[in-house]
C-alpha cells in the first residue's frame, strides 16, 4: 500500500494537532471541577492508559509494521517521561523529580516531537495515529498534574533536571552502542528525518554541542508560564 508522505505543518499534520489539544483539554476540563477522589482516579486512569500504550506499542511496531526491535526499548526521553508520570500518578508520596522532570523533558521534548514528528508517511500508515496519541498522554499527563492537582516545578528545579537528563544521556549513548543499529535512542547515533531542528545542527555527535545549550534554553522557556505568574503576584 502507497502512504501519503508526511507533511510538517501540512493539512493532516494541524488537523491532528487540533484534535489532541482539544481532547487534553476536555479531559482535564471534566476533572478540575470533580471531588478529590474523582481527581485521583482520573490521574489513576492516565497513567493506566500511558501502561497500556507502552506495554502495546512495540508488540504491532514490530509484529504489524515491520519497524526494528532494536528501536523498540523505552530509552526515548519521551518514554522515561511516560515512566516518570506512571510512576507518579499511581505512588502516594511520589519523589516530586519524576513530575519535575516529566515537566520540561514533557513540555520540551514531546510538544518539540508533535510540532516536528520524526514520521516518513502521514495517516493511515501504522506509525502516525500511535505516534500522536503517544505524546499527547504525556502533556496530558503533566498538564493534569499541573491544573488538577495544582502541582508546579520551582526554577531551582531546573538545575536538578538537567543534571538527571545529562546522567540518562551518557547512560543512552551507551545502550545505543550496546544494541547496536539501528538503534538511535536521543537521536544520539543519526539526525531523525528531515524537517526537524536538528537539520541545522552538526552530525551527531556533534550535535550535542548546540543540543544540549538548546534544551537548557527550552526548560527556561518552559518554565516562565510559572515565573511570569509568580512576577504578577508580587
Amino acid at each position: 500500500m502507497n502512504y501519503p508522505a508526511f507533511q510538517v505543518f501540512g493539512t493532516q499534520h494541524i488537523v491532528t494537532l487540533m484534535i489532541c489539544a482539544a481532547a487534553i483539554y476536555a479531559y482535564i476540563k471534566y476533572f478540575q471541577n470533580q471531588p478529590t477522589d474523582k481527581r485521583v482516579f482520573g490521574g489513576k486512569l492516565i497513567a493506566g492508559i500511558i501502561i497500556l500504550h507502552m506495554l502495546t506499542q512495540p508488540f504491532y511496531d514490530v509484529y504489524l509494521f515491520d519497524l526494528p526491535w532494536q528501536g523498540e526499548f523505552p530509552l526515548h526521553m519521551c518514554d522515561f517521561s511516560m515512566l516518570a508520570m506512571i510512576v507518579y500518578l499511581l505512588k502516594d508520596n511520589a519523589p516530586k523529580i519524576l513530575f519535575n522532570c516529566a515537566y520540561f523533558w514533557g513540555i520540551c521534548g514531546a510538544t518539540m516531537a508533535l510540532a516536528t514528528p520524526d514520521l516518513e508517511y502521514g495517516f493511515p500508515h501504522g506509525e502516525y495515529s500511535p505516534f500522536f496519541w503517544g505524546h499527547s498522554f504525556i502533556i496530558l499527563a503533566v498538564l493534569y498534574v499541573v491544573m488538577v492537582y495544582k502541582e508546579r516545578p520551582y526554577l531551582i528545579d531546573i538545575l536538578k533536571v538537567i543534571g538527571v537528563t545529562l546522567v540518562l544521556l551518557i547512560l543512552v549513548y551507551i545502550a545505543n552502542l550496546l544494541i547496536g543499529s539501528p538503534a538511535n535512542y536521543w537521536y544520539l547515533v543519526d539526525r531523525p528525518v528531515d524537517g526537524t531542528l536538528m537539520d541545522y545542527f552538526p552530525d551527531p555527535p556533534l550535535h550535542l554541542i548546540a543540543v544540549i545549550p538548546l534544551a537548557v534554553i527550552l526548560f527556561y522557556i518552559a518554565y516562565l508560564p510559572f515565573q511570569i505568574k509568580d512576577k504578577l503576584r508580587k
